[in-house]
């Protein structure tokens, strides 16, 4: 073999080795800058009714794992993989139940405090409770007020959410110090899939959706916030039952806690259109208090009304709430309470009671 030729050879492999080792250099040191978190929740349920035709049982709520992967110190990105209602998912078996999805899944780079920018699967920042109401050990309830549940609203509609819970998307969002007290104005706007086809808004289409939600914190009470709300899209299934309906909600929020004592209160207005062809207003409103003993237990009370037509201005339905929230340890949280339904849900003149105890797990 010619030595020019054993030469080029040579060069080439003393080449892919400097490739090569240059390679796990940048590797190494990337390694070494990125940081990985992983925790996440669970709830598991008791629920038992007086309502008719209902079971009493447990249920394996969710579990949640999360992983958080800080590739520099503007850099994060962060993945939700959620186990709802059991794990036993047999699709050849009818009677298997439960739901495994990627509740989010977004990258975020910041700029600066005031401003940083989220791309991808994130929840709808709206109200107090929809960025945190999976993660049920950081609420005294065993679920989170009724304006984030689906609600069914109409006989012969399906149940519904009243805005997306989930939205695919970017979202802009920050902090502003305003004043050298501790003042500050938290905001978020959000752009992406709207409630299309698909119930969680992943399916690519030409409908937008809008979420803003703006919070004051206000330097002369510590504790204290005020939050204001807006989500907009073309709601595929529409609540009132007209495919296709340009739907918004609108929500205002009061919050104020110390050590011991939280108080909190929502109201949320939503337009949506009847088969008649008219627009017509819902309006959801709760109010909740609840103070701490010893550290430990928490009682709490909440009232909910809801009115899905005002016009003729008529409370259709309202539910209250009493219950006890008990701080095991900082990981383990046991929650028990009494509902009590009134009026027409589900589109019964019946009034019944529901008693719940849920564990949520911090891990």
């Amino acid at each position: 073999m010619p030595k020019n030729k054993i030469n080029r050879r040579g060069l080439s492999f003393f080449c892919l080795q400097t490739l090569f080792l240059l390679f796990l250099i940048q590797v190494t040191s990337i390694a070494q800058q990125t940081k990985y978190e992983l925790y996440g929740y669970s709830q598991i349920d008791f629920s038992a009714s007086s309502q008719q035709g209902t079971k009493s049982g447990f249920s394996q709520r969710r579990l949640n794992l999360i992983g958080e992967y800080f590739l520099d110190k503007n850099i994060r990105v962060l993945n939700d993989i959620e186990y709802e209602n059991g794990t036993d998912i047999s699709p050849t078996d009818s009677n298997s139940t439960g739901v495994i999805k990627v509740s989010r899944m977004w990258i975020e780079y910041s700029v600066a405090p005031q401003l940083k920018i989220r791309a991808g699967k994130m929840f709808t920042p709206f109200g107090l409770y929809n960025l945190i109401h999976d993660a049920s050990a950081s609420y005294f309830p065993v679920d989170p007020p009724i304006m984030y549940s689906s609600l069914k609203l109409f006989s012969g509609l399906p149940a519904q959410r009243l805005f997306a819970k989930y939205y695919t998307g970017i979202e802009l969002l920050g902090i502003f110090e305003i004043d050298s007290e501790g003042g500050q104005l938290e905001y978020s706007v959000g752009i992406g899939n709207g409630r299309g086809i698909s119930k969680f808004g992943e399916d690519l289409n030409n409908n937008r959706s809008l979420s803003f939600r703006a919070m004051y914190r206000p330097s002369f009470l510590e504790g204290l916030q005020f939050g204001t709300s807006y989500y907009f899209d073309r709601n595929y299934y529409g609540i009132g039952g007209v495919k296709n309906d340009d739907e918004y909600s609108a929500g205002l929020d009061i919050q104020y806690e110390n050590d011991n004592l939280q108080l909190q209160t929502e109201g949320l207005v939503s337009s949506y259109k009847l088969l008649s062809g008219k627009k017509d207003l819902l309006t959801v409103g709760y109010i909740q208090a609840a103070y701490t003993f010893y550290d430990v237990l928490t009682p709490f009370v909440n009232y909910t009304f809801i009115n899905n037509n005002v016009k003729s201005n008529e409370v259709s339905f309202s539910r209250l709430n009493f219950g006890i929230n008990w701080a095991v340890s900082i990981n383990l949280f046991l929650k028990s309470e009494i509902q009590f339904h009134e009026s027409e849900e589900e589109h019964s003149d019946k009034s019944f009671k529901v008693f719940k105890i849920s564990a949520a797990i911090a891990f």
